[in-house]
């Protein structure tokens, strides 16, 4: 009776794992909505339309609404006041989630910004645990919706993000961008994703040896990079060593960009890489074959 009692607790512990809710749960809270001030009233009608929801929906949303100068006041530095331009359009969906589940994030209409740009620069300014959606209403860059993601976000948690973690977030947004056109590669991403871990993990604050890990890194993934390149990644590196960064979250939360780092050959440490539940299956399997051979 002892033996099938484990068998059944197993079996249980088992199945409770695999279905898609213990993956991907539904919001632990109620969803913010940023919207650009700017928005047109048929502008707003796709922007929501592209998130998915209606305007009911939104209603039942708390809403914030992100000017034109709250724009200025954080991209001026990093893009220039002529890039970022006379009207707040970008958009942004947040839906909480359950501690653990991931950040994730979806775009429409964004032609600049890609996915893993907005994932590394939110986990940079400490956003984690959400579904974040970036719309607009016809093609833009989409560089001003970072500040939309982060409200909400700041708005949810009641959390302040410093002005220092939202200043590097939109400097690692930028430069991100700006090395994936010149090196025509969106492997910059990835890149900029594991020197982060690396600095996180190690504290790294020396530029010789930010230098070399850059080059090193960059190396293992046939990255070219100029000298003005490195020394504006190590830069921005230098900027990170300065936040408050959990190495942790940091990985799990961009567990497939660290995946794909790790199929190139660069060493990480496979127990900071979210292997837990693979290896807790792995070892249920295992006492349900023990059981069935006896």
């Amino acid at each position: 009776m002892k033996r099938w009692l484990s068998l059944f607790t197993a079996v249980v512990m088992l199945a409770t794992l695999l279905p898609t809710g213990a993956l991907r749960a539904e919001a632990a809270g109620t969803a913010v909505l940023a919207l650009g001030a700017d928005l047109s009233d048929s502008e707003r009608e796709s922007v929501l339309s592209q998130m998915g929801i209606t305007e009911e929906e939104a209603a039942s949303y708390e809403t914030i609404y992100i000017t034109n100068a709250m724009e200025h006041e954080y991209l001026d530095d990093s893009l220039g006041s002529t890039v970022v331009g006379t009207r707040a359009l970008s958009s942004v969906l947040l839906i909480p989630q359950e501690s653990g589940v991931g950040l994730s994030v979806e775009t429409h209409n964004i032609s600049y910004c890609t996915v893993a740009m907005y994932r590394n620069a939110l986990l940079t300014a400490g956003v984690s645990d959400a579904k974040v959606i970036v719309a607009a209403p016809f093609s833009i860059s989409g560089t001003a919706a970072l500040i939309g993601a982060v409200k909400a976000y700041e708005t949810y948690s009641g959390t302040e993000v410093s002005d220092e973690a939202f200043e590097v977030a939109t400097d690692e947004l930028v430069l991100t961008g700006e090395l994936s056109e010149e090196l025509d590669s969106e492997e910059i991403s990835d890149l900029i994703a594991y020197l982060k871990q690396q600095v996180a993990e190690q504290g790294l604050d020396d530029p010789d040896k930010l230098t070399e890990l850059v080059s090193q890194a960059a190396a293992e993934m046939d990255l070219e990079l100029t000298d003005e390149q490195i020394s504006q990644i190590v830069n921005l590196l230098l900027k990170l060593n300065n936040l408050d960064i959990d190495v942790d979250t940091l990985v799990s939360q961009a567990q497939d960009l660290y995946s794909k780092i790790e199929s190139l050959g660069i060493d990480i440490d496979s127990e900071k890489v979210g292997n837990f539940i693979t290896r807790f299956i792995s070892s249920i399997w295992d006492l349900i074959q023990s059981f069935l051979s006896k």
